[in-house]
């Protein structure tokens, strides 16, 4: 269900919606997510990790600090896309039912980890990893137009639009937070 959700197959995302276990899969793909963000995080820093002295250090304390990390990561993530995807909806004069959008948001955050690698720091200013990071930030916002679709009752235009003003926001706050 959830990979057809991924590649935007519009019916599963009622069906996930409608599923009785939709808290232990959205907490299961929040799960994964969180552990991808800090599967990649310890790669992108293997070479700081390997400075420990203590095996148990580097084996086990370090990269299990870096997988809570990940997880906190995607839980902050999942929280900050969730109220803003309700608050586009809600200015659109959507239900704007937060509960159901904080329930799907997690799988808006799968196609995100294109962007990890971008944001740990690999490959910093090459093609392939920019390249990932606006793939994932293109399919994340499809993927949120779709649960607003969903959740909503929007039309496709009114799904978009609303998505598009909640990554605009997005991308204004860290334009003025990020410093250049």
């Amino acid at each position: 269900m959830v990979r057809n959700m991924v590649v935007l197959n519009e019916t599963y995302f009622g069906a996930f919606l409608n599923s009785p276990n939709i808290k232990v899969i959205s907490n299961l793909i929040l799960l994964f997510t969180g552990v991808g963000y800090g599967a990649i995080s310890i790669a992108s820093n293997a070479s700081y990790i390997a400075n420990f002295d203590s095996p148990v250090l580097q084996n086990v304390l370090v990269p299990l600090i870096f997988i809570l990390f990940g997880l906190l990561s995607a839980f902050i993530t999942k929280i900050g896309l969730a109220l803003l995807l309700w608050a586009g909806a809600k200015g659109l004069g959507g239900k704007a039912l937060f509960k159901e959008i904080n329930l799907a948001s997690p799988v808006a955050l799968l196609p995100g980890l294109l962007g990890v690698p971008y944001l740990a720091g690999w490959g910093e200013g090459t093609f392939i990893v920019a390249a990932l990071l606006v793939a994932g930030i293109v399919w994340m916002y499809f993927v949120s137009a779709k649960i607003l679709k969903t959740t909503q009752n929007f039309t496709n235009k009114k799904a978009y639009l609303a998505a598009f003003l909640a990554f605009l926001f997005l991308a204004s706050v860290y334009y003025i937070v990020v410093p250049s």
